[in-house]
């Protein structure tokens, strides 16, 4: 249970930074479609972010995954922390969600989805980071 943990927590890190790039990619896509006068249907701006959002939902099953993978390891003598790191990873991609939907009705609140997802990226690294540290320590792959 310990490896599919460190697996799928890593996955999910390496979901949340691909996420990022596809935020970027929406952003100069709707440059890039703009015309010359500096204008931009909003039409052409979604279309530059529906990967964006479709693999958002698809982290917030995966960090629903890695929650249900971290309390079936607690009973398994899983590593301490993890329900409770888990559990910040949802609730955090949860507010993510929210926010990105105050965003639409206000730029200035689509603020806190962009620093909110600073945090998501760093506890979901954090955690795939120290659980490939304790594998090394108890065995694994030497560091």
């Amino acid at each position: 249970m310990n490896g599919a943990f460190r697996i799928w927590a890593s996955l999910l890190s390496l979901a949340i930074i691909v996420q990022v790039g596809l935020a970027s990619y929406g952003a100069f896509h709707a440059v890039d479609e703009s015309d010359d006068k500096g204008t931009i249907g909003k039409n052409a701006v979604s279309d530059g972010f529906s990967a964006h959002a479709a693999l958002g939902y698809i982290i917030l099953l995966a960090a629903l995954i890695l929650l249900v993978l971290a309390l079936i390891g607690r009973r398994s003598g899983g590593r301490p922390g993890r329900v409770k790191a888990s559990g910040g990873i949802l609730g955090l991609i949860v507010l993510q969600i929210l926010f990105a939907a105050a965003g639409g009705a206000s730029a200035w609140l689509g603020v806190l989805h962009g620093m909110n997802a600073l945090a998501v990226a760093g506890v979901a690294g954090s955690l795939a980071g120290r659980e490939w540290a304790a594998h090394r320590g108890a065995g694994g792959v030497p560091a």
